[in-house]
């Protein structure tokens, strides 16, 4: 652990430090504080005199986030680690990081001095860093001032002050002086996946980069079922200017899964922009509000009616933001993909029980360290969860002919209209309590009249599919444990933006590393919240 990443350099030379030592196949996880970052500019500046770290300097680079509030993640999966750097005031940070999750091996203190900088070095801080640190736990900071000596040994460390480096006469250094056994535990699981759509195989990815053994029981083996089978989905987010958990994870999420599909390399994934249009009054009041909450135009930008029809290919009634790293990707191939991997045991049959280590099948059972579900509604014929809806959504294709032959990006309003890697578009969605099992007009008309408020252009209809998603009255996603089950599910017609991160986090839970979400977002995704 960290406290005051500046400009990685601290992080970096760590880095090399672990490759050159490093024996066996474990991982790192580093975890930066930062409650002031230094601009993108200014940390590459820095990183230019220090050739040294250029192969480690570059990656964190290519993937630094442009978005400096809350936990933020890089993987370096060449060197098995993993940075979470979380930016933030100190102590609501290390509040929210739960011991019960997070423990400690080493932590380096590294802010201003503290007479310029009191509260990197309050009592409160040294009070989070003995509640997150174990019985290896070691420290070490520039500083030998009293306040950090004093600090220390009233939260039960054991310091020392000792010769410092350079033009500095001393350091401190310390060990946790109780003991508390550390909490992580990284060695290789078998883990069950149920369920193979977008949520199901990001998970399985995830797993397997830690090292870890997966197998994924899909019963729709073609994938040509539900929102996984659709030509095409859109990855953007649905933004709001207030500070709520809904719309943290909206923001994460975003940004957290356009990195991972441009991670991925995969001709799937394609990354054109995508265009929101400002087309009522609400919506306008909603994009005001974002645009004076942010103003860098890192995320997204504000553009007028005639550059909003330049990028969209096709003449638009209205200006709108533009997400110029959004996009949409085919499910069903990036599926296919992802699920094409050596190290996953793929077995296409329909999961009839669980417990805790085991899974049933009609002729079989499969004993696991961890099961995670994935199933979307059809979870709770597995587990008893609480707050879950089905909801049906259609969308319809249409001919790429005619006025919007030459659209080159999803188009958002009230419905959406979207670019497929097949000759036809796709426009769509409804959302109903229906549970009619074939596509319908009626649901192609509401489709169509949607699309007026994105193109008063004709369109031929040459086909439609639907399915079924599975929703929550808060809109937010279950993701956590629940019954010693990890779940994953009711990412809504969001899937494709939330499921990325959700993995994740999964994932760090299953691992043993510090989790990518502190203990509020964990609170407003746990599985059992709806439970009276």
């Amino acid at each position: 652990m960290e406290l005051g990443f500046g400009s990685a350099i601290n992080f970096l030379t760590t880095v090399k430090t672990w490759i050159e030592y490093k024996k066996t196949n474990t991982w790192l996880n580093y975890l930066s504080i930062e409650n002031r970052p230094l601009s993108f500019d200014d940390i590459k500046k820095t990183l230019k005199s220090h050739d040294e770290l250029d192969t480690f300097s570059r990656t964190l680079l290519e993937n630094y986030p442009i978005n400096s509030q809350g936990l933020q993640r890089i993987e370096f999966l060449k060197e098995n680690i993993s940075l979470t750097v979380y930016f933030g005031e100190v102590v609501s940070c290390l509040k929210d990081l739960d011991p019960k999750l997070v423990s400690f091996d080493a932590c380096f203190h590294d802010g201003f001095a503290p007479q310029r900088n009191k509260e990197i070095w309050s009592p409160e801080v040294f009070h989070y860093l003995s509640k997150l640190s174990n019985d290896k736990t070691t420290y070490s900071t520039f500083s030998s001032s009293k306040i950090v000596t004093e600090g220390l040994k009233q939260n039960d460390f054991l310091a020392q002050k000792i010769k410092g480096f350079g033009n500095k006469r001393h350091m401190t250094k310390a060990s946790w002086g109780k003991k508390r056994n550390r909490k992580n535990d990284s060695s290789k699981k078998d883990v069950a996946v149920i369920g193979a759509g977008i949520a199901g195989c990001t998970l399985a990815k995830k797993l397997i980069d830690k090292g870890h053994n997966v197998t994924i029981f899909e019963k729709n083996a073609d994938f040509d079922k539900g929102p996984s089978g659709f030509e095409a989905l859109v990855v953007y987010p649905r933004l709001s200017a207030f500070n709520t958990p809904y719309s943290h994870f909206c923001l994460h999420s975003y940004l957290y899964s356009t990195k991972y599909y441009d991670a991925l390399k995969t001709s799937h994934w394609n990354k054109t922009g995508v265009l929101l249009l400002d087309f009522d009054e609400t919506t306008h009041k909603r994009f005001n509000d974002l645009l004076k909450a942010r103003q860098d135009e890192k995320i997204f930008k504000k553009v007028s009616r005639d550059v909003a029809s330049s990028l969209a290919g096709i003449s638009v009634p209205n200006s709108g933001l533009y997400f110029k790293d959004a996009g949409w990707l085919n499910p069903k191939n990036l599926i296919k993909d992802l699920l094409n991997n050596p190290e996953i045991n793929f077995i296409p049959q329909e999961v009839k029980k669980i417990t805790k280590t085991k899974v049933y099948i009609e002729d079989n059972e499969y004993s696991f360290d961890h099961i995670c579900l994935c199933s979307s509604f059809e979870s709770n014929k597995l587990i008893d969860l609480k707050g879950i809806s089905k909801k049906r959504g259609q969308i319809t294709y249409l001919s790429k002919k005619l006025d919007i032959a030459n659209l080159k990006i999803p188009i958002c309003a009230e419905g959406y209209i979207s670019p497929t890697s097949k000759d036809f578009l796709i426009t769509g969605s409804t959302y109903s309590n229906s549970f009619i099992e074939k596509a319908t007009l009626e649901d192609d008309l509401i489709n169509i009249q949607k699309l007026k408020l994105i193109t008063d252009r004709k369109v031929k209809v040459i086909g439609s599919d639907y399915g079924y998603r599975s929703t929550t009255q808060d809109h937010l996603p279950l993701v956590g444990k629940s019954k010693d089950i990890f779940i994953n599910i009711s990412h809504g017609s969001r899937g494709t933006t939330s499921a990325p991160i959700s993995a994740q986090f999964i994932c760090d839970l299953i691992d043993g590393s510090p989790p990518i979400f502190g203990k509020e977002m964990i609170k407003s995704l746990s599985p059992e919240r709806f439970t009276e």
